[in-house]
């Protein structure tokens, strides 16, 4: 028989019953909740936390300030420069290079200029000999022909029609022939023109006395030497086919490919050193300067690089187009950022940071963003403002004395 059988049983409760079986009561409730209750969380150990760390504060004693005699720096705008290098290719520059293809379909009947040659704008480089283009000529000449008929018989209705001898519809049909003599002239010395015909030409030709040509001479666009024939003699082309291609070797444009990290230190007028790439990769022998003239906006997609654009005159005929070369830009840090000692930074794990001086004796541990390191420079983008102090001796202490207050907390 339990306890509560027992007080059931009993005729009456007295008080000492009351207390027992309230003490019963509540000893059961107590139990049943005890699993349910949840521990307090005491929260992450400084130690453990990334931000406690960060703004760690070390306090030194007196003794210890002068034994560890740290040495500080203040920030300021002091900005330095520093070399990047990068490889880069030679290219003909925009107006200096020139590919010739044909106009018009034909058979290659004559070659004035080969390989190596040196040639001057509007020199003839070869001749064409094709039914079309004797065709368009004939139209031309067919069309001037017409005109000249149409002017006389405009001229002569004219003249009878104000004599009232020929009625005004044969006049005014007259002047319509006329203009669509003029507009078919106009569309043949456009097609004309199209093949490379220039005007002063085309007026040398006489409609009554001169015979189709069914020769185009092709020309130089610019001037400079040939450096590709892709045609022989005798050979029929294609309209757009490529013959072959004028380098002027004066000036180049020269293609240097640096990573995106670098690139916000260089910009369009930086200065830049070309040098010859040799074997070991060592920048040596021939070198000229020049400065960037424009900035490609997007990476390249071969290297997935910033290209940095450089037209600069040859010397000697160097560079020559399509040889290797080294950059050597003089990096231009931006107006926001600035440089420290590289002794004041420390790192832990991906971060850089620095201890900054709040008082003779304390110093605060802060996470800096580093742009790019020199030998021994380091130009800060953010974490830092100028006047402050930073120390640049004994930093290695103050992490460790940083660490064992962590640890202590």
């Amino acid at each position: 028989m339990n306890v509560f059988s027992s007080i059931k049983t009993s005729s009456s409760l007295n008080p000492l019953g009351l207390i027992l079986l309230s003490l019963l009561f509540l000893g059961s409730c107590s139990s049943d909740a005890g699993p349910e209750q949840t521990a307090i969380d005491p929260g992450t150990p400084p130690s453990l936390s990334k931000k406690g760390a960060n703004e760690q504060v070390v306090q030194l004693t007196e003794q210890q300030a002068k034994d560890l005699d740290i040495e500080v720096y203040t920030v300021a705008k002091d900005q330095i420069n520093f070399s990047i290098n990068a490889p880069g290719q030679v290219y003909g520059a925009p107006e200096r290079i020139s590919v010739v293809s044909s106009p018009i379909n034909g058979r290659v009947s004559k070659i004035y200029v080969h390989e190596g040659e040196r040639v001057q704008k509007e020199d003839p480089l070869l001749e064409l000999e094709s039914l079309e283009f004797a065709n368009l000529v004939g139209d031309y000449l067919e069309a001037t022909a017409e005109i000249t008929y149409q002017q006389q018989q405009v001229e002569r209705l004219k003249v009878l029609t104000e004599e009232q001898i020929s009625p005004e519809r044969t006049y005014q049909r007259a002047q319509a022939d006329l203009r669509r003599a003029k507009t078919r002239q106009s569309a043949s010395l456009a097609r004309l023109r199209a093949v490379g015909i220039s005007p002063d030409e085309v007026q040398n030709w006489d409609p009554f006395t001169s015979d189709p040509k069914a020769e185009l001479t092709i020309r130089a666009p610019i001037s400079g030497v040939l450096n590709e024939h892709l045609i022989d003699l005798g050979e029929s082309v294609n309209a757009y086919d490529k013959l072959l291609d004028i380098i002027d070797n004066t000036e180049v444009l020269v293609r240097g490919f640096v990573s995106p990290a670098d690139a916000p230190f260089v910009r369009e007028g930086t200065p830049v050193v070309i040098a010859e790439k040799t074997g070991g990769g060592i920048p040596q022998g021939k070198r000229i300067e020049g400065k960037v003239t424009s900035v490609n906006p997007a990476l390249d997609e071969e290297n997935r690089s910033i290209v940095l654009n450089s037209i600069v005159p040859t010397q000697n005929g160097w560079p020559i187009v399509g040889q290797s070369v080294r950059m050597i830009y003089a990096a231009q840090p931006l107006d926001s950022t600035f440089t420290i000692p590289l002794s004041a930074i420390q790192f832990e794990e991906q971060d850089a940071a620095v201890f900054v001086q709040q008082a003779p004796r304390q110093y605060v541990k802060r996470v800096v963003q580093v742009e790019r390191m020199t030998e021994n420079r380091a130009v800060i983008g953010a974490g830092l403002e100028p006047g402050e102090k930073i120390a640049i001796t004994q930093v290695f202490s103050l992490k460790a004395m940083e660490r064992f207050e962590q640890f202590a907390d």
